[in-house]
């Protein structure tokens, strides 16, 4: 549950579990057949099994919903799918034939150096859709931007938003729509352009806390996304950084010479590289974005260098370039063999 007191409380049919970064938050609706809205990353998938045990006692949940195929919104499938086979799962339309034969060119792990179990899915949701769960009606509003493959559910009556990383209660996610097909800023404008007509009362997000100042948190977001519109290469380098950051707080501490082995295989860390017209080599842009990261104190933890603290071989490549930071990478590779 949240821990931010609300001026209104949310109906006690809803349970909100308020999750980390690595995965999103999961909602549960209760009630003959219960529904979990969101399964996270596949690493926190036992943790989730057992909230919702200890929210729904014997009884199974009937469906499981997915806002959007990210990993950290339907890696829990797999593990969930397997627990309780009899399971219906719900994902968005536009996806539902690549997910049946996993399709890994158009499904966004490849692209994005993530790994996701593979699921099956039974049922497509459309943009404009109505579903009456336990005695309410959610609406399905397609909400791109974030994704070209994601929704957001509202339930009229209530006001109530299940946003996804449409909005969060300080902005919203990369817009990999804009990496991918160039659509992600005017789609996203669209998206805050829905969510201000809906006029929710509360907003659950993907991530962060459950909101009520609902103008508060779409004028951010606005803020953001004008920003972002007049400094592309900002946005880039943000999505650069959230790529490399959720890879590792997946893998924890990781060698920089394995991490850098990842980054060159992730399609869209080289696709964005490219358009920066960086003058640096790849494995150079790589370290820069970590030294960026490092400065922001959102590495702690997460880099194993060999014995050396973490300033000590960040910061050199800052300070050089080119053959000097080949031969770092090159004696760092012996030293981790």
């Amino acid at each position: 549950m949240t821990a931010n007191p609300l001026p209104n409380p949310l109906p006690n049919d809803l349970i909100f579990f308020e999750r980390g970064w690595l995965s999103s938050n999961t909602t549960l609706l209760l009630g003959s057949q219960p529904v979990v809205i969101d399964s996270g990353h596949h690493v926190h998938a036992q943790q989730l099994i057992q909230l919702i045990q200890h929210s729904l006692g014997s009884q199974a949940p009937a469906h499981l919903i997915n806002t959007h195929l990210h990993s950290d919104h339907c890696g829990g499938n797999h593990s969930i799918q397997s627990h309780w086979p009899g399971i219906d799962i719900f994902i968005p339309k536009s996806i539902y034939e690549a997910t049946l034969v996993w399709d890994q060119h158009q499904l966004s792990f490849q692209a994005t150096g993530q790994n996701c179990p593979r699921f099956g899915a039974n049922i497509a949701l459309s943009d404009g859709q109505e579903l009456m769960l336990n005695g309410r009606t959610w609406q399905i509003h397609n909400a791109h931007g974030h994704d070209a493959d994601s929704f957001v559910l509202f339930a009229p009556k209530e006001r109530i938003l299940l946003s996804a990383d449409a909005l969060w209660e300080h902005g919203f996610g990369v817009l990999f729509d804009e990496l991918l097909s160039g659509n992600g800023f005017e789609s996203q404008a669209n998206t805050l352009q829905l969510i201000n007509t809906l006029n929710p009362s509360w907003v659950l997000p993907g991530h962060g806390p459950i909101f009520c100042d609902v103008k508060r948190s779409l004028d951010k977001a606005q803020a953001r996304l004008e920003h972002w519109q007049k400094n592309p290469s900002h946005h880039s380098q943000h999505a650069a950084h959230v790529l490399l950051k959720f890879h590792l707080m997946v893998k924890g501490k990781v060698p920089i010479v394995d991490l850098l082995l990842w980054a060159h295989q992730v399609p869209l860390l080289k696709f964005i590289y490219q358009t920066q017209q960086e003058h640096d080599s790849f494995d150079g842009w790589i370290m820069q974005r970590l030294a960026s990261l490092s400065d922001k104190k959102a590495l702690a933890g997460l880099l194993a260098f060999a014995d050396r603290e973490l300033d000590d071989v960040i910061h050199p490549w800052m300070d050089g370039c080119g053959r000097f930071a080949t031969a770092v990478v090159m004696w760092l590779a012996v030293r981790t063999q």
